[in-house]
């Protein structure tokens, strides 16, 4: 079976580049660290929250090897897995890449090549005081309470409430609820309240309240038991990672007549989270303003003690906690409901005023069978990462992380046991990196721990792929059992005959398919073969350091390698855009350097073939090479093979010592390197610049000096034997020339703008023939300035941002004047990589995103930011980086105003700079019919939603805003559909400054419009895209630029008399071999 029932969500797969690291560039412009607080407030919910686990032995090992052990943070840079390959094969010993490890992984270099992971279905370790420490819960006395020594979230027992000094605060806002159909309407507060628990998960803060006094706990270990918090009642918690369980232990049926028990009440509250009541399950959901579930609270429960504890027979008996003496710690009830206890679900209702009511308790304790004591579980935990137990018995119920079913121990269950007829079932998520994405796994285990069975006996229970599981999974809404992946036979547990054991079982498809297919997260379920026999009944260990892991052994691919690593010469690096190099009448050498992951590159395959041919049965080299210690393979070709006046392409693709392969490379291009053949004219010349260095294959080198610096660019025959000038220029009408001297010519020029910039080279030989161009691409640092207007390269003039068909976001810069575009950059990066390094976003990011530019958006840098509406409804400010460029990691939702449209509505967003005159940034919207003001972004949200009513806009196009008329007031330009026109709207002064919006809302309040502005030939169909610019062609009115249906770009010069094509000049031109067509936004 197909694993799509597994629904693993799909991770982003980065494409293999290094975007600049603009903190670590040398003379960067300042941009401040933008920081936004994370919603905190204090804290808050009964529902503990954790963050989440982070995502070569035998498969039956008695126990897991390379357990992790306290390890400090390395105060250099962690090692990576290059590194630690090199020293696992010079060392011959496993080596821990620590680039990769988190809370629950850790991944190994061996010296065969290959890597192994280890991934736990639990937390093994926490970082404290940037030292990676054992998860340890032990109960410590801090400031205020009770926390445990390492865990990965922070968390807070109360020391009792009888003293002032140890009372929480009581600001913690009350929690927002969405209220369903148990909720009952607010009763009156029952008394004072004490903050039991509090908790911290990420950006959210929580505390649970108990409705009473608490007395100082007796503290054993991670548990803290508050005795008698009602006559004959104990309240027990105890520290989990990331959370937390709780039990009340009624013990006598004195105490059980106690009211409290009625209607047993605890107090939520979170300043960040919504809590949802499952109307079956009675499961509470806490999530954030997103729909994302970071904690859960089970279905609640209780149990008696009518049963014993099944452990596993002829075992020691554990040595008595000497804490434990005479109190509820030592009862044995503690570790859940056993075969044969007597057991009851619990109803529940999420009240409006942050109270979660336990309801029914009353009916099990009034029952003359039921023995005490009794133990009632509203049990609080969660984790990003979780595990379940489904059970028959209660097919409603959630068990979310196991909670009622256990305490100390933690156990999942699976199969039938007839004593009390409990079915179980047991499933369980692990993380599943970017790390694993595209590795050829060469073998993959789930371990788990077997400690108990019905008999020894043995046994059968499989392992299956699943579907995701949430808080809301119970029998009754399983996820969806896939393909067996293994099974195993046998009795651990039950007697020192048989005693607990590790077993393993095979997973290596599942994890090929997480790998090919970029799962974030591995889910796997385990049952009984036979759910009616009683002798299939087994539990396992599931939290804590004997949780169940996946280990997992992969090869990484070659990397495919990129266009500066391939050369020819002559011809230079390899060009994958027009113009192509010329080769002239000379034989051909073409290098090529890869490399492996793992370093076990084996060779390269060079292929070359006329372009336009099939690349196979055309070939005319076809040739596997192999490489040197460097990864590099050098190959020459005589001038005959290459016929004159074709055009040739060429590509290589690595291979490593298992067979696996990279793509093709050049990487990321999507094209083959190509270059033409004139056997009449000269070779291409070389340029070589070290103060404008190549911006390499992902855009991450700049020049040494900022804008407005001059630099020395050398040019050279390339083989040629009679150049005897050389043609150059910022454009392609080389208009300067300078004599050749038989060896390499050095000229002094001065880049015209910012940002990506192309220098062309030609060289003529004594006959005047002429090479093809040298099109010398470079970027030109940012000078240290603000950044005006669509500007975002510090040249002062406004720049462009595409997004092309195939979905990615690129950055075009130019000099102010009537040039057209040369080259461009990739525009956005992301740092959410295995170990932390910048990466080009995977191909289709920006795929029907919306997106524009025009103001510091997160002010207080300077820095131009960008708007888009994204695939997902949302709206984000992408933060700029001070070169152009944006890391999608660090951007921030944008909230309407109230009554505003959701974001996911709008057709169409335009940034307008602040027209408002308050300062702060502003953004027209178009939402089907209705056109939007939204004023006044503060950095989260805008202070102001203005519906401009009065006309319908469904056949129009905002165009830009701007005071196309210089009357000091903007103007707002559009495009009706119908008539193929633009429309100059007249703006209005408002009274206390800026724009009066309702003057460009309908033409009745304007100050006029000039509905010849674009007088025809602007209709979708001709044009498929029309916006507007501040001045870029130097007469200082804003212009317009229109992409037209089949790829040119052209730019109209602002007028205010209306438009016109005299004065148009192309910024994209198809007889240049430069086409815009099927390009999906600019901005």
């Amino acid at each position: 079976m197909e694993s799509d029932e597994n629904t693993p969500s799909e991770a982003r797969p980065g494409a293999a580049a290094s975007p600049p690291d603009p903190l670590a560039a040398p003379g960067k412009r300042s941009r401040q660290h933008r920081r936004y607080a994370a919603l905190a407030a204090l804290l808050a919910v009964a529902v503990a929250v954790p963050l989440g686990v982070r995502a070569g032995q035998d498969p039956d090992a008695s126990a897991p090897s390379d357990r992790p052990e306290a390890a400090k943070a390395d105060p250099e840079q962690p090692v990576t897995a290059d590194a630690a390959m090199r020293k696992a094969r010079s060392t011959g010993k496993d080596v821990e890449v620590t680039a990769y490890r988190s809370a629950g992984s850790t991944t190994w270099a061996q010296p065969d090549g290959l890597l192994r992971t280890r991934i736990h279905s639990s937390s093994i370790r926490a970082e404290v005081d940037g030292e990676w420490k054992p998860v340890d819960t032990d109960l410590r006395r801090v400031d205020g309470g009770y926390a445990p020594k390492a865990v990965n979230d922070p968390l807070l027992f109360s020391a009792g409430s009888g003293r002032k000094d140890e009372r929480a605060a009581r600001s913690v806002p009350r929690t927002a609820l969405v209220r369903g159909a148990a909720d009952r309407t607010a009763e009156e507060d029952p008394g004072p309240w004490s903050d039991l628990v509090q908790l911290t998960t990420g950006p959210h803060r929580m505390v649970v309240k108990w409705p009473g006094k608490l007395p100082e706990p007796v503290v054993s270990g991670p548990r803290a038991l508050y005795e008698d918090v009602r006559p004959g009642i104990d309240l027990l918690l105890t520290a989990r990672d990331s959370g937390f369980s709780h039990v009340l232990v009624v013990k006598n049926r004195e105490a059980a007549q106690d009211p409290l028990l009625d209607r047993l009440s605890y107090r939520l509250a979170s300043p960040t989270l919504k809590f949802v009541m499952d109307p079956e399950s009675k499961a509470v959901s806490a999530r954030d303003g997103e729909g994302q579930e970071f904690a859960a609270s089970p279905t609640p429960y209780m149990w008696d003690s009518s049963a014993p504890v099944r452990t596993t027979l002829g075992e020691p008996t554990p040595t008595p906690d000497p804490a434990a003496g005479g109190t509820s710690l030592a009862l044995p009830g503690l570790a859940g409901p056993q075969p044969g206890t007597r057991d009851a679900v619990l109803d529940a209702a999420l009240k409006a005023n942050g109270e979660l009511d336990l309801l029914g308790a009353d009916r099990m304790l009034a029952d003359p069978d039921t023995v005490y004591p009794v133990f009632i579980d509203p049990s609080f935990k969660g984790r990003k990462l979780n595990w379940t137990t489904l059970y028959a018995k209660y097919p409603s119920s959630s068990f979310w992380n196991g909670q009622n079913f256990n305490d100390g121990a933690n156990e999942a269950r699976v199969g039938y046991e007839r004593t009390t007829g409990g079915l179980s079932r047991s499933v369980f998520t692990f993380e599943f990196g970017q790390a694993l994405h595209g590795t050829k796994i060469q073998k993959a285990y789930f371990r788990a721990r077997q400690v108990y069975s019905w008999g020894c006996s043995a046994r059968q229970f499989n392992l299956h792929l699943t579907g995701s599981i949430s808080s809301s999974s119970t029998w009754k809404n399983q996820p969806t059992w896939g393909e067996v992946l293994d099974s195993k036979n046998n009795g651990y547990g039950y007697s020192a005959d048989c005693p607990d054991q590790w077993t393993a079982l095979n997973i290596t498809s599942a994890a090929q398919k997480g790998a090919d297919r970029s799962w974030s997260t591995l889910t796997l379920g385990l049952r009984a073969a036979n759910e009616s026999d009683t002798y299939a009944w087994k539990k396992f260990t599931a939290n804590g350091e004997n949780a169940p892991y996946i280990e997992v052994t992969h090869n990484r691919p070659p990397n495919s390698p990129k266009a500066s690593a391939m050369k020819t010469y002559p011809g230079g690096t390899c060009d994958y855009t027009a113009p192509y190099p010329g080769i002239g009448k000379s034989d051909i050498t073409f290098t090529v350097t890869a490399s492996d992951p793992d370093g076990n590159l084996k060779s390269i395959v060079l292929k070359v073939w006329p372009s336009g041919s099939d690349s196979t049965t055309s070939a005319v080299v076809h040739q596997t090479l192999t490489p040197n210690s460097s990864g590099t393979v050098t190959a020459t070709y005589p001038w005959s093979k290459f016929t004159s006046g074709k055009a040739y392409s060429w590509e290589a693709m690595p291979v490593d010592t298992l067979g696996e392969t990279a793509r093709w490379g050049p990487a990321e291009t999507g094209s083959a390197c190509q270059f033409t053949v004139d056997h009449a004219a000269p070779n291409s010349p070389e340029v070589v610049s070290d103060t404008f260095p190549p911006s390499g294959d992902d855009g991450s080198v700049w020049s040494t000096v900022t804008f407005g610096g001059s630099g020395a660019f050398t040019f050279s025959p390339a083989g040629s034997t009679d150049v005897k000038e050389y043609q150059y220029g910022f454009t392609t009408a080389f208009a300067s020339r300078t004599a050749a001297t038989g060896g390499p010519v050095t000229v002094t020029l001065t880049p015209p703008h910012a940002g990506p910039t192309a220098l062309y080279v030609r060289s003529v030989d004594g006959t005047g023939n002429i090479s093809r161009a040298t099109v010398y691409t470079f970027q030109v640092r940012p000078a240290p300035v603000s950044d005006t207007p669509m500007d975002v390269t510090g040249d002062q003039v406004p720049d462009l941002y595409t997004v092309d068909a195939d979905g990615n976001l690129a950055l075009h810069a130019r000099a102010r004047g009537s040039d057209r575009l040369h080259t461009s950059m990739p525009a956005a990066y992301t740092t959410d990589t295995a170990d932390g390094s910048a990466q080009l976003v995977a191909d289709g990011y920006w795929t029907g995103a919306l997106i524009t530019h025009n103001g510091d958006w997160l002010p207080g840098d300077g820095i131009q930011d960008l708007v888009a509406r994204m695939p997902d409804g949302k709206l984000y400010v992408y933060p700029g980086d001070g070169y152009g460029g944006f890391d999608v990691t660090r951007r921030v939702d944008v909230l309407l105003p109230s009554g505003a449209p959701s974001p996911a509505s709008l057709r169409q967003i335009l940034a307008v700079g602040d027209v408002t005159g308050d300062g702060r940034s502003d953004l027209l919207a178009l939402a089907g019919a209705d056109l939007w003001a939204f004023t006044g972004y503060t950095g989260v949200s805008f202070a102001k939603a203005t519906h401009l009513t009065g006309e319908s806009w469904s056949e129009r196009d905002l165009v830009q805003v701007a005071d196309v008329t210089a009357d000091g007031a903007p103007d707002l330009v559009y495009r009706n559909n119908p008539t193929g026109q633009l429309h100059l709207r007249y703006g209005k002064k408002a009274a206390g400054g800026g724009l009066d919006l309702a003057s460009i809302g309908t033409k009745a309040a304007s100050a006029g419009q000039l509905d010849t502005y674009g007088p025809s030939g602007w209709s979708r169909s001709a044009l498929p895209i029309v916006t507007g610019t501040p001045d870029i062609s130097g007469d200082g009115v804003p212009d317009v630029i229109a992409l037209f249906a089949a790829g040119p770009a052209r730019v109209y010069p602002g007028r205010a008399i209306g438009l016109t094509s005299t004065t148009a000049f192309y910024l994209i031109k198809e007889s240049v071999g430069t086409s815009w067509a099927g390009y999906q936004a600019i901005g």
